[in-house]
């Protein structure tokens, strides 16, 4: 298991999720300001899948996937995001913490998901 975490793969993914977590992340923090939780993590949601999907067909994983399982990815990611930033949000952890809080969860899940199921 842990070779999995010291492979190149992991490195370009690492990479590629740092910068487009911080894209999506910081459209998700001005987004709140105007929009509620679920509209805002929706729309950095698919910033983030459009992003996410490209940088792992061609700069992590240098192969095609499967888009459907991708998609269903995406939801399941937007989904839990959502809920649990909104719980967060609603215990009154600041916006800021909570999605800091989130993004190693997701991004571990995200990862694995990625090549053992949608670049395998």
């Amino acid at each position: 298991m842990l070779k999995r975490f010291r492979s190149r793969i992991f490195i370009r993914f690492l990479i590629a999720g740092i910068v487009n977590t911080f894209l999506s992340n910081y459209i998700l923090l001005i987004l709140l300001s105007s929009l509620t939780v679920g509209s805002a993590t929706f729309v950095s949601q698919i910033f983030h899948a459009v992003g996410g999907y490209l940088a792992s067909k061609y700069g992590v994983f240098n192969r095609s996937g499967s888009p459907i399982l991708y998609a269903l990815l995406v939801f399941f990611s937007w989904v839990t995001q959502w809920f649990l930033l909104k719980t967060m949000i609603d215990l009154s952890i600041r916006p800021i913490f909570a999605i800091s809080i989130l993004i190693p969860i997701l991004a571990t899940t995200s990862f694995l998901t990625q090549k053992t199921l949608i670049f395998k």
